[in-house]
């Protein structure tokens, strides 16, 4: 019989925080366990949190703040079920979620990943996209054929964090890492292929939430071009590790760096500001 865990990380997410758990705790398939893994928030976060008594479990990095992708790492390595779904603070699942994905994991036992598409909501939870290629199929990927979906279909990609379902044990050998940075949950996703094989349940079970205050939303355009930039650069300098790569692959991630390096080269010549050219001169 199979077990679920929904963890949630949390850093000063008192604006959405109640919502992301309120579906986590509605699901038809009730979840094993839902965990809050916070990480030193200073705002109403806990006091948000520790309304819901023992209907969650509730942990405290005192070390804290510790950044967004060890923030996952942590919540990860409370759950005590056999499958783990990270859902982040401010997004949300559908009520029949797990119940679904259930059902399409007993099909394939022995696959240990598996993702739901989402919808975009913004900051008031109203739908601002869809994605356009559901069927409501559960479709059956090789490791290197959920590659190319991922980075080839959906905007911008086939799926986001909220609506990804991991056994434990993929975790072992293929935790997040913190130095892909700003796409440390496509890295993780570009190699988990290696380890099982994936499926995906062809239905916006999941919402992504668009807003301000994210960990993307609150940089302006300039700093995510160069974190990109960076983290592109990463995808490269570690690209023959990854056993599912090829030359396609190769070459989006040389188009996604230069599309980058360029943003932050014209930022620099436009405010002729030397600190950005030399960013992107030290990556070129």
């Amino acid at each position: 019989m199979m077990s679920f865990s929904i963890v949630i990380p949390t850093y000063n997410g008192a604006d959405f925080v109640a919502l992301a758990i309120e579906s986590a705790l509605s699901q038809t398939r009730p979840a094993d366990e839902v965990i809050v893994s916070d990480d030193g928030s200073t705002d109403q976060t806990m006091n948000i949190v520790n309304e819901y008594g023992d209907k969650i479990k509730v942990f405290c990095n005192p070390n804290g703040p510790s950044g967004f992708v060890q923030g996952w790492n942590n919540a990860i390595s409370h759950a005590t079920m056999d499958f783990i779904s990270i859902l982040h603070q401010d997004d949300l699942l559908a009520p029949t979620y797990l119940e679904e994905a259930e059902k399409a994991l007993i099909q394939y036992p022995k696959v240990k990943h598996l993702f739901v598409p989402c919808n975009y909501i913004d900051e008031n939870g109203e739908v601002t996209s869809m994605p356009d290629f559901c069927d409501n199929m559960v479709k059956y990927y090789t490791g290197k054929q959920y590659v190319k979906a991922y980075y080839t279909l959906g905007s911008p990609h086939i799926h986001r964090c909220p609506g990804v379902i991991t056994h434990r044990d993929v975790f072992k050998v293929c935790p997040y890492r913190p130095e892909a940075g700003h796409i440390a949950d496509d890295d993780f996703f570009y190699r988990v292929g290696q380890y099982t094989d994936v499926i995906g349940l062809m239905k916006p079970l999941a919402s992504y939430r668009m807003h301000s205050k994210s960990e993307t939303g609150h940089i302006g355009d300039l700093e995510l071009s160069k974190r990109l930039l960076r983290d592109y650069d990463f995808q490269l300098k570690h690209f023959n590790d990854n056993a599912l790569f090829d030359d396609v692959d190769r070459q989006y991630f040389k188009h996604m760096k230069c599309r980058f390096l360029r943003r932050v080269l014209g930022y620099g010549m436009k405010e002729f500001n030397l600190k950005d050219i030399a960013y992107a001169i030290r990556y070129a």
